[in-house]
């Protein structure tokens, strides 16, 4: 059976196009990434002495690792000056300034403002931020049991272990992951990546019309077809994890650092509300594999539609306006209070921070569950059913019968346009 797969992997991905159009994609991704860093990042300077990459990394010494009252209160001697001093706007524009780190005073203050006070400001107050929101579920937790709310007890419990001693003690750079868990572009390229390579998996058979003389062979029939079902999967895996660690080179490439690996994911702005503490080097290994996860859900559904027709045109121009579909349905419920809605699309595991950026329930039974267990727990069962679906929907090899006790096969070919067979 192992050797079945390899020869349709082989078979069907490991052909001169699919490289070349994976190395494009590659290629523009790349491109992509620098762009990002180049239009966005206001460290993306020249790297002169008074650039704001050069300042920002030489404060960067003093002030990261544990926050500190005393770094705290250093900075704040540097930044109220510059703040005194430019808030009625009168204060000189001149862009030589040699009594500034960057040559302009207002610079000075808006490096300060977005690189330093800003996120020192909010990874410091986290801490009772969480605390409050702790605090607030533990009540909610008694006033439900009095009102008999089972469902809610069990939620505000679950919210309550989530956010007890959560905390950011210390200060780091965030500007690169920031970025890097906000990028979607790669999840387009994956797509039509994959449904280039799956479209032909059952087409290519079918056009020209190798599929009924495949099922005269003791190998042929549903044993094929499940063999191309773990092939596809493996290509679809494969290209997603490609690009999941693409993107991640590309960042560290281009913002030329990985500082900030050891922070939690919710010390970034649009993830402080978070349903997962871990750190954000483990959560790129985590969103890759979910990623990949989404992918292969996606691919399953591109798999199912694509067995049905005899021309590569109509599978692939169905599939793409399935994709589109989902896409745009997942991204007009990514802010919507329906959680089911974003559990159950394959566009919520692809760009998974609408599943990771958020504290949000299903309700399974009267259990509480968080929506990025149950949207994997959906994808498995909804991947897996789709394969038994394309494997029950294909056809039987009923063109080789087997004789004398199994021992012996006696297959019989059908010549296409005829009736008549040969052995």
């Amino acid at each position: 059976m192992i050797r079945l797969i390899w020869f349709e992997f082989y078979k069907l991905f490991c052909k001169r196009s699919i490289f070349v159009v994976l190395l494009v994609f590659s290629v523009i991704n790349l491109f992509k990434i620098q762009n990002e860093f180049k239009s966005y990042s206001y460290l993306a300077d020249n790297g002169e002495n008074k650039s704001w990459s050069s300042v920002y990394w030489k404060l960067y010494e003093e002030y990261s690792g544990e926050i500190t009252m005393e770094k705290i209160d250093k900075l704040l001697a540097l930044y109220q000056p510059l703040k005194e001093a430019t808030v009625d706007m009168t204060a000189n524009t001149a862009m030589d300034n040699p009594d500034t780190m960057t040559g302009n005073i207002y610079s000075d203050r808006n490096l300060l403002d977005k690189y330093y006070v800003e996120p020192m400001e909010q990874f410091y107050n986290y801490e009772s931020l969480a605390r409050e929101v702790a605090e607030k579920a533990r009540e909610n937790v008694s006033i439900y049991e009095e009102k008999g709310q089972e469902y809610e007890v069990r939620k505000n419990s679950v919210i309550y272990n989530l956010y007890s001693g959560r905390e950011i003690s210390s200060f780091s750079y965030r500007e690169m992951y920031n970025y890097y868990l906000n990028y979607d572009f790669s999840t387009v390229l994956i797509l039509l990546l994959c449904m280039y390579g799956i479209v032909g998996t059952f087409v290519s058979e079918k056009e020209t019309q190798m599929d009924m003389l495949i099922l005269s062979n003791p190998k042929g029939g549903k044993k094929t077809v499940f063999s191309k079902i773990i092939a596809a999967s493996l290509f679809v895996v494969a290209v997603s994890l490609w690009f999941s660690v693409l993107d991640y080179i590309g960042f560290t490439l281009f913002f030329g650092t990985t500082e900030g690996y050891n922070l939690p994911i919710y010390a970034i702005q649009n993830f402080c509300t978070s349903s997962v503490s871990w750190s954000l080097c483990w959560h790129t290994t985590v969103s890759a594999l979910v990623r990949a996860l989404g992918a292969w859900y996606m691919g399953m559904l591109l798999l199912l539609i694509s067995m049905f027709w005899r021309n590569a045109l109509i599978p692939f121009v169905s599939g793409f306006g399935l994709g589109l579909c989902i896409i745009l349905a997942g991204a007009s419920c990514s802010s919507l209070s329906n959680v089911w809605m974003k559990v159950i699309n394959p566009y919520s595991l692809l760009t998974n921070r609408i599943l990771f950026g958020r504290t949000e329930f299903i309700n399974v039974a009267g259990y509480p569950v968080l929506s990025y267990i149950g949207a994997v727990f959906f994808a498995v069962l909804a991947g897996g059913a789709i394969m038994m679906v394309i494997v029950f929907l294909s056809a039987k090899n009923v063109y080789c019968h087997a004789i004398g006790n199994g021992r012996k096969n006696v297959c019989f070919y059908i010549r296409i346009k005829k009736n008549d067979a040969v052995s």
